[in-house]
């Protein structure tokens, strides 16, 4: 609908309103066409609502109440209905107008128009598509690749990231290999739990199982054999929990050496780090390796070395990813808990962590990423535009319905899941740039007052947009079955957005640092000599804006640190990835967890060479503040950013445009 929904109250940690002033409290939820007031009842007495509240569609009459619609909504918006301001094309850089082009523009598109067909494909009505397109065309949010890429196409799902478990049998593991086939040729990328699968030596009836790595290595090759669209491969993750047996060999997984059909060299891995295994690196104590199938404890080993080998792994490598499972699913919605679901993995990127596998129905599982980023280098623009997040929420529950309606019958667990929680991944980019914009160093107490502002608001207008919904559309299955009134089981989370930061005139990756303050990125649409527009602004006022003065930058790695005409807190203030004290990366993280409902990718940048104590400090801390993932490990040696002019020079930096560089799920960015 293209009203906007109001609610005057306060929310729980699961999204419910609360009553913060006696019984007198209200609920003023304002639409189109009519305005009604009501008592807040408790949420718990309250029957889930199966019908809408008004709804009142472009050029139709209002009507005072009706079924829910199934989608598309009739009459859908076309471009052509909308009003395009094509001057905003200058907001574009030459390297997000060459993203756009090479890889999202339909034949004869412009980029106008291209913003139009995706705010039509998942709107309310006309002038919900016409608020969408302003958004998107002032670059105050971005849609995920997919959305961007296939919204009012037929090209593809809105929908290309998804998370599933592997039972315990054969049948189990063919259906995984089966289903992931099925997800990665329609585009999908894949995060796979192995954790519930016996161990090499256990007992089946046949014999001994031959363990999880032979059949990781057969999803390896399948990963490499299907094609992702025409925008790239099939990616896939596969994740193990710390305690399962072949946990050491897991680790091993992606290096070229030993016995090749034992790898899986295609393959991301991700590791759930549990509680008691923190506790035992804590006290210097064996740890118990456990069968998956009855959990008796097969083998002990030292749990501080095994640490090691996974921090030394990741440093490496920049993998295997971390999930501290415990703070995950003690994280979960009240009314997920409470059927019993449980969440085993994550995707690749790491900040999805939605429940996978067999739930209380005794149905499975695959769990759905539906996906968009808010730019807070706009902050200043929409922070006070009253339902901007509702609008952006919106939209994503389209897209959820249009999945539903639209992906093929060899998706149905994605579909199932996708309609029983209805849970969304709406993230942000642009936090470093912001804090440039204002001068603000990321290491300060305005930065941690600035991020704290920030998800604070961004949480409570997303709790109140799934109430509302949850009002107009009815709850989630999964949330009305227990009596709770949300429309998204989860709400936010904060993916990479390598691609769509680039669309949104070049701001900062999700809420990760500048890498340098000059680069060269490489992408799949070529590669581009980045700046940083703020400090050549800097540069410009002090005269100091010349090749001579951006050559120097070059030599020193992109930092600025040389520049004898920049104070001391301007320096500060454009430290780059590699020169921030990583302690205020994980310290900012922690602040924001709470109002994160799922995860963040959450990168770190550590010197090849750093102390073994440091690295373990900066992981231990980072489990210790409650984060619940840890993206890659970026060494100089696996950066993402290459230096222009440098890559030849310095071998230890051909780094950015590493194979890392390139393993991040589309449907992420």
């Amino acid at each position: 609908m293209s009203a906007l929904g109001r609610v005057y109250g306060d929310f729980d940690s699961d999204g419910q309103l609360v009553e913060t002033r006696g019984p007198e409290r209200t609920v003023v939820i304002t639409r189109t066409v009519t305005t009604e007031t009501r008592p807040v009842e408790s949420p718990k007495a309250e029957a889930p609502r199966t019908e809408p509240a008004a709804v009142h569609h472009a050029g139709q009459p209002p009507q005072a109440s009706q079924p829910p619609l199934p989608y598309p909504l009739a009459p859908r918006p076309k471009p052509s209905d909308l009003v395009l301001d094509r001057t905003r094309d200058a907001l574009l850089t030459p390297f997000g107008k060459a993203t756009l082009t090479d890889r999202y523009l339909m034949p004869g598109e412009s980029f106008q128009d291209m913003f139009a067909r995706v705010s039509c494909a998942y709107a309310d009505d006309v002038a919900h598509a016409q608020r969408l397109y302003d958004y998107m065309s002032r670059l105050w949010f971005m849609p995920a690749t997919p959305v961007l890429s296939n919204g009012g196409t037929t090209r593809g799902l809105p929908i290309s990231c998804f998370l599933n478990d592997v039972p315990d049998s054969l049948d189990g593991i063919v259906g995984v290999w089966n289903e992931n086939v099925a997800l990665a040729s329609n585009g999908g990328g894949i995060g796979t739990y192995w954790g519930k699968v016996r161990s090499i030596g256990e007992k089946v009836k046949t014999g001994a199982t031959s363990g999880i790595i032979p059949f990781i290595h057969v999803m390896d090759g399948l990963t490499l054999a299907i094609s992702q669209g025409s925008l790239r491969r099939g990616s896939a993750a596969v994740y193990l929990d710390v305690t399962h047996p072949e946990i050491e060999e897991f680790l091993e997984i992606r290096k070229a050496s030993g016995d090749f059909n034992r790898k899986g060299l295609n393959l991301h891995h991700g590791i759930n780090i549990t509680d008691e295994f923190m506790q035992c690196v804590k006290e210097g104590r064996k740890f118990g390796l456990k069968s998956p199938k009855d959990g008796s404890v097969l083998r002990e080993i030292d749990a501080r070395q095994l640490w090691q080998r996974i921090l030394e792994t990741r440093l490496q490598t920049g993998e295997p990813y971390i999930l501290n499972i415990d703070h995950v699913n003690r994280a979960l919605p009240k009314h997920q808990r409470d059927l019993g679901l449980k969440v085993n993995t994550s995707n690749l990127c790491s900040e999805i962590t939605l429940p996978t596998g067999a739930d209380h129905d005794g149905r499975e599982r695959t769990a759905v990423c539906c996906l968009s980023s808010l730019n807070i280098e706009t902050w200043d623009q929409w922070e006070s535009q009253e339902g901007f997040v509702e609008d952006v929420l919106r939209m994503l529950d389209n897209v959820l319905t249009s999945f539903i309606e639209t992906a093929p019958d060899g998706m149905h667990r994605a579909k199932y899941s996708a309609l029983r929680e209805r849970s969304v991944g709406l993230g942000v980019m642009g936090f470093h740039s912001f804090l440039q914009q204002k001068g603000i160093p990321l290491e300060s107490a305005m930065a941690k007052s600035w991020n704290l502002r920030i998800f604070k608001k961004i949480r409570r207008e997303a709790d109140a947009a799934s109430y509302i919904l949850a009002e107009e559309r009815g709850a989630c299955l999964d949330a009305q079955e227990k009596g709770m009134k949300a429309r998204f089981s989860h709400k936010l989370a904060i993916a990479p957005t390598a691609s769509i930061s680039i669309i949104c005139g070049g701001t900062s990756a999700c809420v990760e640092p500048i890498p340098a303050n000059v680069y060269t990125h490489k992408t799949l649409s070529g590669a581009f000599v980045v700046r940083n527009s703020y400090l050549q602004d800097l540069l410009e006022t002090k005269g100091q804006n010349t090749a001579e003065v951006w050559q120097s930058i070059l030599e020193q790695e992109g930092s600025v640190q040389h520049l004898d005409c920049l104070s001391e807190d301007e320096k500060l203030v454009f430290r780059t990835a590699f020169e921030i004290d990583q302690r205020w990366i994980i310290e900012l993280a922690a602040d924001r967890t709470p109002y994160i409902c799922q995860s963040q990718s959450l990168n770190l940048f550590l010197p090849a060479d750093i102390d073994k104590w440091d690295l373990h400090m900066l992981h231990w801390t980072a489990w210790e503040k409650g984060i619940k993932s840890l993206y890659y490990c970026r060494s100089k040696s696996i950066s993402r950013a290459g230096f222009a002019g440098q890559l030849e020079k310095k071998s230890s930096l051909k780094a950015v445009a590493s194979k890392t560089d390139y393993e991040e799920c589309l449907a992420c960015q």
